[in-house]
């Protein structure tokens, strides 16, 4: 009895160890693996003529596994022939479904898809070419893909060739052929059959080939190219085109209603229609403020009922200017919340506590929902050695955003350290809660500590421009319009970047381009900088005068 159970557990165990026993490892000991894997053999073979197959299969030095290699294959010219993949111990078969286009040069390349299984080593540049005619088209195409507003490279931007006859708009259809930038925005498309190309560069986030996502990248050059040679400088401008906002949801209490949209705005306006019917009570003052970016909040008017409904026109502005309508119809839901689920009233100021200021500051608060009162008797600015106020007057506060962002100017001779006293009830807000206590201190920088950048703009007579002045990540502290000898005094020491804008248009900002349209973005030109190991940076220190700052 014990034999037999004995010979049942060693049977039952018997697959476990024969599974083992059939998988790959490193063997132990030894040199690690650092060779990346070879392709030996190939079907077809790399760059046959005449290939009338549907199987394309390839065989390397050593076992290999493959990683997302439906997403990294790349065939060019563009075909909609489905395949499946078949993993072999060495390699892979893709089986087409139909046969390929009868005098048509195929290019079949994987990235970094293909690895061997014991130290994941990459196949360098593992790719497949062959035509299904008598010739092998040689042409070639590349260059660079840089971001419009900061000038670095674009990494995994798809670069594409579409036919100038088409109908179909690029936002509509597969490019013919394509490839993706590298890290450095570089990108090269070769085997190209002469003729007339538009090439076009747009981020695909979904994988499809197809510009299908508002607020992708786009490029496009402003001629066609006529190839009938090899071209290595097509660079192009990615940017970001106008993309009209749009609501994608709503949420509802009985006190507010937001609406969150499809990308970001600067700003929008809010007018309640005026009511259809006589019976109807004339729309109350709607207070809103922008909470986020892309997120509308908006509290219902005193006295109005939850189910009551008042139809607006929300006027979204994006950065550029552009303004779109938006109709909305305005009600709040019948479902009380208890009070103590309600935000408190809270704020964010601007600089923070423990920078470094000018003594002339200026304070941003921004609170996260609208105040609706505020006391300047308990805001006080003062030395740390004194409890002598500064006077707070009118015109010392400025509100905005539907109440929901405060600037304080606070002009004073104090030269050391400033303090910033925001007492509880400073503010109340438009549900009637009130701030907690806050002080905040500063540093306040002496005529020493400062730096300044000045230069001179030497462009076209009657050429329209704008400089501005930007910390390290390209947010803009300063600009000037049209001055030939411009300066930026009193300046915090640090890194800097310097940009002229060529302001075609003449409105005082940069406008971004349009892809319906074939309008390129406003060109941006930047100073190289002061720094040989960092681009475009310019590095001020302490009581530095940089006056070469030129265009």
């Amino acid at each position: 009895m014990q034999v037999r159970f004995l010979i049942f557990l060693l049977l039952l165990c018997l697959p476990v160890l024969l599974q083992n026993c059939a998988q790959v490892a490193s063997p132990p000991g030894g040199k690690k693996d650092t060779l990346a894997p070879k392709l030996v053999e190939s079907t077809p073979k790399n760059r046959q003529l005449n290939f009338q197959g549907k199987v394309v299969e390839m065989l390397f030095d050593e076992y290999i596994s493959t990683e997302n290699l439906q997403q990294k294959l790349l065939i060019t010219p563009q075909d909609t022939n489905p395949y499946v993949v078949r993993q072999i111990p060495q390699g892979f078969r893709l089986v087409f479904n139909q046969n390929f286009r009868p005098n048509t040069t195929y290019t079949i390349s994987f990235a970094d898809a293909i690895r061997d299984v014991t130290e994941r080593n990459v196949a360098e540049n593992p790719k497949l070419v062959f035509s299904t005619g008598p010739i092998i088209d040689s042409l070639r195409i590349g260059g660079t893909i840089l971001d419009a507003d900061t000038k670095l490279p674009v990494e995994n931007m798809v670069v594409g060739l579409f036919s100038p006859t088409d109908t179909l708009p690029v936002q509509r259809k597969r490019p013919q052929y394509f490839a993706r930038t590298d890290t450095n925005g570089v990108y090269l498309i070769e085997n190209i059959k002469a003729g007339l190309y538009q090439p076009f560069a747009f981020e695909d986030r979904d994988l499809n080939l197809v510009n299908n996502q508002p607020g992708e990248r786009v490029g496009f050059r402003d001629t066609l190219v006529n190839l009938t040679r090899n071209y290595d400088d097509v660079n192009m401008i990615g940017f970001r085109g106008t993309v009209k906002p749009r609501v994608t949801r709503r949420e509802r209490t009985d006190e507010t209603m937001g609406f969150e949209l499809s990308s970001g705005l600067a700003g929008f306006r809010l007018k309640p229609q005026p009511p259809t019917s006589a019976s109807v009570t004339p729309a109350d003052t709607v207070v809103a403020f922008l909470e986020r970016p892309n997120f509308i909040r908006l509290y219902k008017p005193t006295g109005r009922a939850p189910g009551d409904t008042i139809t607006a026109v929300i006027t979204a502005i994006d950065s550029a200017g552009n303004s779109t309508d938006l109709r909305e119809r305005l009600y709040f839901s019948p479902l009380k919340a208890r009070t103590r689920d309600r935000t408190a009233l809270d704020f964010n100021v601007d600089p923070k506590p423990g920078e470094s200021i000018d003594n002339n500051q200026v304070f941003t608060i921004t609170f996260n929902k609208p105040v609706k009162t505020l006391n300047p008797a308990l805001i006080r600015v003062f030395r740390s050695d004194s409890t002598k106020a500064l006077t707070a007057t009118a015109t010392s506060f400025s509100f905005s955003n539907g109440n929901a962002r405060l600037t304080i100017t606070a002009r004073t001779n104090i030269a050391d350290t400033l303090n910033l006293l925001l007492q509880r009830g400073a503010f109340m807000s438009i549900q009637n809660d009130t701030s907690a206590r806050a002080r905040l201190r500063y540093l306040v920088l002496a005529p020493d500590d400062y730096g300044l950048i000045a230069g001179t703009v030497n462009r076209p007579a009657g050429e329209k421009f704008v400089v501005e002045l930007t910390d390290e990540n390209y947010k803009v502290i300063r600009s000037v319009a049209n001055t030939r000898s411009y300066t930026f005094a009193r300046l915090k020491p640090g890194r800097y970047r310097v940009r002229l804008i060529v302001d075609r248009n003449g409105n005082g900002r940069r406008d971004s381009g349009n892809i319906q349209q074939l309008v390129q973005p406003e060109e941006l030109i930047y100073h190289p900088g002061n720094q040989r190991n960092i681009k475009n940076i310019i590095l001020l220190k302490a009581n530095f005068e940089l006056t070469d700052i030129d265009f």
